[in-house]
Parts: structure tokens; C-alpha cells; sequence
């Protein structure tokens, strides 16, 4: 469902997934960020990514780097569309003004928590996960892709024929108990310059996938406050 000029909403459960397409100019940046992480962390460790049928290795992003390729604010301005569009569900925010203390809750600030590439050849894949279960703070998560093979941006007759899987982000909600107007799974065909948003507690995959290239994307996990939390929390460190 298309809500507003470049923002999709997923609704295959009550848990939102958002897409967007990445400006240009941003897109660009982004793949700046990937080559210069990717080549530190070939230096450093002296080999590429690990391959042949395994997880690969997430090549951790420093905050400074989202800064200095002036992206920050993008991510701010999408996070707070993504807060935004789950708000318009009046329970939600009911919710959220009794469940967390010091509301009724009016502005959400949203802070970078952790970032990495992914860098993915023939055969790799990423085993079901949820990002809220991580060291650091998390309630938004997202991806963005950089690179994708050209045979699955076009699945041949052979790959349609295994399912038309291979190289997809899946995620995993809940929607067993109703089989006719619900799903278990949402797959997503990945396509350079789009980004997905979505809740850090759902769970998702990625398939691998045959032949040559590289499917590479960006993950990132947003931790998000409000106005009155903050302020709840500033009285508290000024009492003690």
C-alpha cells in the first residue's frame, strides 16, 4: 500500500514493514560507506569476506563514518516517517502513552545504535534473527541494498522452478493462526536503492543464491525516545 509520494507500507501483520527508494545522491554515499568499511576490514583482518555456504561476516560501521558521509539525517527523517506511520494506529499510541513512563508521549527523537555491510557471494545465507535481542538498544531496525546479482533481480525459468527464493530477505511474523487472510511469511525481492524499515523484534532471514555477483546491503538499528522520556530521565540524573 502505497501512503504518501515513495513510502509503501507492508501490513502482513500488525507489525509494519516500510519501504522506500533511496535518493540518488544518498545512494551514492551509502555505497561509499560499504567500499571504505569493506576495505578497513580487509586491512585489518588481511582476508575478504567468509564464504561457501555460510553466514558472512558483518563488517561493523562506525557512527562517525554515517556523519561524515552527511547521511544521518536521512536516517533521522525516515525513522521518524516510519514513527509516524505506526502512530496512525490510535492504539498503538494509546499504548505506548500508558506502557512507557512520562506520557503522553508527543515528539521521538531516534539515535543510530549500531550499523554494519553485509556482503554476500554464492551460497552464503543469514539464519533467522531478530535485532532487539542485540548488546545495544534497539525498537527500529532497517536495511538497504547496494548490490544485487543480476539473477535475482530477473529469477530465470530454473529458479522459479526452486521456488524463486534465492537471495530474498523473509520475514517471519505471526500470522499462522488465520491462513486465509494472513501469512506466515513476507518476502522481499531485493533491488538496489531501496530501503526497508521494520520493527527490531521481527524476525527474518536471507536465503543464498547461485552464480556470480554480490548482494551487499547495509543493516541498522535505531533506538528510539520520547520527548517526556528524556526529560523524565534528565530529572532523575540532576535528583542523584
Amino acid at each position: 500500500m502505497q501512503m504518501r509520494e515513495n513510502w509503501h507500507v507492508h501490513a502482513p501483520w500488525a507489525q509494519l514493514v516500510c519501504c522506500t527508494e533511496i535518493p540518488e545522491d544518498k545512494l551514492v554515499k551509502f555505497m561509499a560507506i560499504s567500499n571504505e568499511t569493506l576495505d578497513e576490514a580487509k586491512i585489518a583482518a588481511d582476508e575478504d569476506n567468509f564464504h561457501g555456504g555460510i553466514i558472512p561476516q558483518p563488517w561493523t560501521i562506525p557512527y562517525e563514518k554515517f556523519g561524515k558521509y552527511g547521511v544521518t539525517d536521512y536516517f533521522m527523517e525516515m525513522v521518524d516517517q516510519y514513527m509516524q506511520t505506526i502512530l496512525w494506529n490510535g492504539n498503538v499510541q494509546s499504548n505506548l502513552n500508558t506502557t512507557i513512563p512520562g506520557g503522553p508521549h508527543t515528539h521521538w527523537h531516534a539515535r543510530i545504535a549500531g550499523g554494519w555491510v553485509v556482503s554476500q557471494k554464492e551460497n552464503d545465507y543469514i539464519p533467522v534473527h531478530a535485532h532487539d535481542n542485540q548488546t545495544e538498544s534497539c525498537k527500529i531496525s532497517a536495511v538497504l541494498y547496494l548490490k544485487v546479482p543480476k539473477q535475482i533481480e530477473s529469477p530465470s525459468n530454473e529458479m522459479k522452478i526452486r521456488g524463486g527464493k534465492d537471495g530474498q530477505l523473509v520475514f517471519t511474523g505471526m500470522g499462522g493462526a488465520d491462513s486465509f487472510s494472513t501469512t506466515t511469511h513476507f518476502n522481499i525481492l531485493p533491488q538496489q536503492g531501496q530501503l526497508y524499515l521494520f520493527p527490531s523484534t521481527l524476525t527474518h532471514q536471507v536465503y543464498p543464491f547461485k552464480g556470480e555477483g554480490e548482494r551487499r546491503g547495509i543493516s541498522i538499528n535505531m533506538d528510539v525516545i520520547s520527548k517526556e522520556q528524556l526529560e523524565l530521565i534528565e530529572k532523575f540524573e540532576k535528583a542523584h
